[in-house]
């Protein structure tokens, strides 16, 4: 057997990642041609099509994503202009997670390309692909702020730390439930640089960098809330009912006491209708025409988003671990079946759009929405049989993310750091920022847990040339 020394091995070529790209597209207009049948969620999807249609600018939802439909369906003058758009994200965030497992952990090119196929056939993928919501664009700011972070690891040029924050407050920008991992990511690939061995970087660099990210991120959010306040013609924030959102969150953890210190009578807790220390009522908090947020603005009026940061504060002061604990709440009601059923089917969309709604897009798109949203089309049943699926992905990424870690080894050991702090960061954010269970919350799951597989699985085979004989 003769053993003849060759070069390191390289990337793969612009012709592999060509001949991926041109498979995914196959898959994804093979399947739309299949199931072109779009679907709508409760009162989000409208407001996000009343803002494509008219330019509004919603208080408690993404602006962002309206303009994403203005120019997509509503420059189109159809509402199918959606969902090429948003498989075309799918195509992008399945190439993304093939990039980053062979490039920065390490995974062998063929099973990159098996992986970036799973993620384009993914069941929440394919669904929300056809949802107006703004999932598939998130997650794919979500995964293009991870490979950002991971090219700064393997390159060590700071300009990538700019873009990682971009993509970051983009990412918030359409999912503002991904802030904290957002936030938590910005500091992390610098740290996990000064980790790796024989790298040769000088404390003084490690900081000069951490200092860039996070300025980077401070000055790009602040910039963003100051341009949301303009557009919304209220304060600076991410969105204009954020206090609100953060009262509902934090709802069984409200006193009397409470209120009373930022001046409202105690008694208008009497008048709260559900359950105030029960976090499955927290839902209702918001909506319910007698829940806590109705409530306080009946006696608030327009002071009502500062006074609920300020309970919002003083709650979490009192009972710091207070979240800890409705978090393992919430997230045990994963295991409930009459809890997921019930959210199932109101991820599913199978409540109708209000008659003016269906009007409008039938007129401005030339779409007719489905007489009977509760009936079923193929990607909204493959969703809802994997709902299992999404249990697991939620539950198994972080320990395999760990696992994953362990195989990396110390050959990639930032990476490897970089990887494990992201997934726990994303299941950290998820239990304690989630007032209920949602499998729509769970969208970015499934293709960082098949990396974090392919990372573990299938690590590229090391050779130090290649045997003939």
């Amino acid at each position: 057997m003769l053993l003849i020394p060759t070069a390191a091995r390289t990337a793969p070529s612009p012709r592999y990642w060509l001949v991926l790209a041109l498979l995914l597209v196959a898959i994804k207009l093979a399947l739309m041609l299949a199931d072109p049948t779009q679907r709508f969620f409760l009162g989000d999807s409208e407001s996000y099509l009343h803002s494509a249609l008219t330019g509004w600018i919603p208080p408690d939802r993404s602006f962002l994503y309206g303009l994403f439909i203005r120019y997509t369906a509503v420059a189109a003058g159809s509402l199918g202009g959606l969902l090429v758009a948003q498989s075309l994200c799918g195509i992008a965030t399945a190439l993304l997670c093939a990039r980053l497992a062979v490039a920065d952990l390490g995974v062998d090119r063929r099973a990159a390309a098996l992986l970036a196929v799973l993620v384009a056939i993914e069941p929440a993928q394919l669904f929300y692909e056809r949802m107006v919501m703004a999932e598939s664009l998130g997650t794919l700011c979500l995964l293009a702020m991870l490979s950002c972070g991971f090219a700064y690891l393997r390159r060590g040029w700071w300009p990538w730390l700019l873009a990682m924050a971009l993509a970051g407050i983009v990412t918030v920008a359409l999912r503002m439930s991904l802030l904290p991992v957002v936030l938590g990511f910005s500091v992390l690939p610098p740290l996990a640089a000064a980790a790796e061995r024989g790298a040769h970087r000088s404390w003084l660099r490690v900081g000069m960098h951490l200092v860039i990210a996070v300025a980077a991120t401070v000055l790009l959010h602040q910039t963003y809330q100051r341009l949301y306040g303009y557009l919304s013609e209220g304060p600076p924030g991410y969105l204009q009912a954020s206090g609100t959102f953060r009262l509902g969150l934090v709802a069984p953890l409200v006193k009397p006491e409470h209120l009373q210190r930022v001046g409202l009578d105690p008694a208008l807790l009497q008048q709260v209708g559900p359950a105030l220390a029960d976090p499955r009522a927290r839902e209702a908090q918001l909506w319910l025409d007698d829940g806590l947020i109705a409530v306080l603005r009946r006696a608030a009026g327009n002071d009502t988003e500062r006074l609920a940061r300020k309970i919002v504060s003083r709650a979490l002061a009192d009972d710091p671990l207070g979240l800890v604990r409705m978090g393992l709440a919430t997230t045990a009601d994963y295991f409930v079946a009459g809890e997921t059923r019930q959210r199932m089917l109101d991820d599913l969309g199978v409540r109708p759009l209000s008659d003016g709604m269906q009007t409008s897009l039938r007129e401005r798109l030339g779409y007719v929405a489905a007489a009977d949203p509760a009936r079923l089309n193929p990607a909204a049943t493959y969703f809802e049989q994997a709902g299992p699926w999404f249990i697991v992905c939620l539950f198994a990424l972080a320990p395999l993310a760990l696992v994953a870690a362990l195989r990396l080894g110390s050959a990639r050991r930032s990476a490897a750091l970089l990887l494990a702090l992201a997934a726990l960061g994303l299941v950290a954010g998820q239990l304690l920022f989630s007032h209920i269970i949602s499998f729509r919350y769970l969208h970015p799951f499934p293709p960082l847990l098949l990396l974090c597989a392919a990372a573990a699985l299938a690590p590229a085979r090391r050779r130090s040339g290649l045997q003939i004989g």
